[in-house]
């Protein structure tokens, strides 16, 4: 198709549009809901339907075959050729299968806005349905919005959470389209992650939908969580930036060209892999059976979550930047950085993790051809002009390196609370050592809840004590006295307790810190008070009094807000809230204290392990 076509096919696509949107805006339920949304409203049931209609036309959408040709190989290629895709085929055309019955509703994780054309495309070239695909109007400049509306996304308003006729025609065409069986899909994370891992969900798609299949407007849908990880990606840096302070640039055609430009670069390899659906039917009536209430559609969207966590794969970039964010900037041999990567690789073998392209790790070859990428991504620096050649984060790139550690650093939290449990039980003779490792575990769950998908809290407490076997074989015995687990930690094959951790923890501290200084009378400015954990955290991390530049983030920041609205310290309170914000600060320090007093113990089992006398364990 040449350009002088797409003038009529243009005008009929719009036609086309209005067409769905006058569809939708007379069908009986549509009808009904805007019916009591006047009487709601005590507004003229003929103002809300007009509103209605043009919102409608506002956001719907059309499959046209020229426009999805643009989007598929004009768009596409555009975003998607700075990677290998590497996707599970045997998965896809179990989707292929399923999908002859049931409407799927795919939820992927978001970390680049190449994320919809990888999907699409492995859909399109495994004969799976088109997708409806939701997305921010933030994106509807010329000609990206054109393109996409015609070719079916969906674009909505950023924000409509007061506006309650907006809301309605979001909701109601979402019904519609599942009325209709078409495939959907969005992003519950509501935008790109700026860590790496997995954000907090957004719960009011998903409860749409769920509103659709109460009430009848619509039957079973399959959810099927999608995990994207790349090697590297271009958008990193200037996401980390942003994290740091940075204004966010505004999407436009502009924006468009040099997002294009950055990715004629080919940086390795984008994973797809995809979760066991979930049926929303059966979730729905096992929610019933359970209780259901408010935090229905809460748990239906945490399990997607924990489903996408679980087929994540580890990759060997995410590996490679654990193992060398962990040395306080020091630059480490190939040697020493194979010595830190095997017994991770081992763990990763003994847990049975999704990985991919790990066993090339455990060859030297394998290791600084990793680190050659790296290097290359300009992530790690490499110094050879000594008597060794030797790897560090490159200066000013430890958050970009994050969040490469970040895609799997899900799959090391347990191990990480079990070693900060330990060591608390280790400084010194305590009756019932192991109810007060239990405590202290289960302390650290309450306070990253906000961050992780864990496990509820008997399969917690099964997956804790599977981390003490994997540990030692013989923990129970071993952890019997206080010397003994004190041995165990000098013992391990690996701690990593530091690595995972302390980044996350001290940026709930900066928070927590600065909570405590905010006035008691008068409610807490979020915003306000997250620019002043940017702006402070930065000094804390110059002046070393912590020790991880990745923990200024305002992604973090964020879910350390959550965690604090949820104790009741951000509302106005009595003499009380001072107290309980210092008591809050004060926790959160001494878990950077017991990081710090790990990472000593880490070194010293170095030492032991060379040879070199080894330091005491001290907290």
């Amino acid at each position: 198709m040449n350009l002088a076509d797409l003038n009529p096919v243009l005008a009929a696509t719009l036609i086309q549009r209005r067409q769905v949107a006058q569809q939708v805006s007379k069908s009986p339920r549509f009808v009904e809901q805007i019916d009591k949304l006047a009487k709601q409203l005590k507004l003229p049931v003929a103002q809300v339907a007009t509103e209605a209609l043009k919102g409608l036309e506002e956001i719907v959408t059309v499959q046209s075959p020229a426009f999805a040709a643009v989007f598929d190989y004009g768009l596409g290629p555009l975003h998607t050729r700075a990677w290998t895709i590497d996707a599970d085929l045997a998965a896809l055309a179990r989707l292929k299968a399923l999908n002859r019955s049931h409407a799927l509703v795919y939820l992927p994780t978001h970390r680049s806005y190449a994320d919809a054309f990888i999907l699409s495309r492995l859909l399109r070239d495994n004969g799976l349905a088109r997708n409806h695909i939701l997305g921010g109007n933030n994106l509807g400049f010329w000609p990206l919005g054109t393109i996409i509306r015609r070719s079916g996304g969906i674009l909505i308003r950023r924000s409509f959470q007061d506006d309650e006729i907006y809301k309605l025609v979001v909701r109601e065409y979402l019904a519609w389209l599942a009325s209709q069986r078409k495939n959907l899909e969005w992003y519950m994370e509501g935008g790109r992650s700026r860590t790496g891992k997995l954000r907090p969900p957004k719960y009011g798609l998903l409860s749409y939908l769920v509103s659709a299949i109460e009430s009848g407007g619509a039957d079973d849908m399959l959810l099927v969580p999608v995990a994207t990880t790349y090697d590297q990606m271009h958008e990193v840096g200037v996401m980390a930036a942003e994290e740091a302070g940075a204004a966010k640039a505004k999407e436009n055609l502009l924006w468009l060209a040099g997002y294009a430009r950055t990715q004629q670069k080919r940086i390795g390899n984008a994973y797809v892999r995809f979760g066991e659906p979930l049926s929303l039917k059966e979730a729905l009536a096992r929610a019933d059976a359970e209780g259901g209430g408010k935090w229905t559609v809460a748990k239906i969207a945490f399990e997607v979550f924990q489903r996408i966590n679980r087929a994540t794969p580890v990759t060997a970039n995410a590996l490679v930047t654990l193992a060398l964010l962990g040395v306080k900037d020091r630059a480490l041999t190939l040697a020493e950085v194979h010595e830190l990567v095997l017994p991770l690789l081992d763990y990763a073998d003994a847990r049975g993790l999704p990985s991919s392209h790990l066993e090339d790790l455990r060859g030297r070859d394998g290791l600084e051809a990793t680190l050659a990428s790296l290097n290359a991504g300009g992530v790690v620096s490499r110094y050879d002009g000594g008597t060794d050649v030797v790897f560090a984060i490159e200066p000013g790139q430890h958050s970009v390196a994050a969040f490469y550690r970040n895609s799997a650093v899900h799959w090391f939290i347990n191990r990480a609370i079990f070693e900060l449990a330990l060591l608390d039980t280790a400084k010194e003779e305590i009756t019932g050592p192991l109810e007060r490792a239990w405590q202290s575990a289960f302390a650290l769950r309450d306070l990253l809840k906000f961050d992780f998908f864990f496990s509820d809290k008997a399969t917690y407490r099964e997956e804790q004590k599977a981390e003490s076997r994997l540990f030692d074989a013989k923990f129970r015995q071993k952890a019997v006295t206080a010397e003994g687990r004190r041995n165990l930690l000098l013992g391990a094959p690996f701690l990593i307790a530091h690595r995972v951790l302390t980044p996350f923890i001290e940026a709930y501290y900066i928070v927590a810190d600065r909570l405590a200084a905010q006035p008691i009378e008068t409610a807490v400015d979020k915003k306000k008070l997250t620019e002043e954990c940017v702006r402070v955290g930065r000094q804390y991390v110059l002046q070393k009094r912590l020790s991880s530049p990745e923990c200024v983030s305002r992604e973090v920041f964020g879910n350390a807000l959550s965690l604090a609205a949820n104790r009741g310290l951000l509302k106005p309170g009595g003499p009380d809230l001072a107290e309980r914000r210092r008591a809050f600060a004060d926790e959160l320090a001494s878990v950077v204290e017991r990081l710090a007093a790990i990472d000593k113990v880490d070194q010293a089992r170095h030492a032991a392990a060379h040879a070199v006398a080894p330091d005491t364990v001290s907290a």
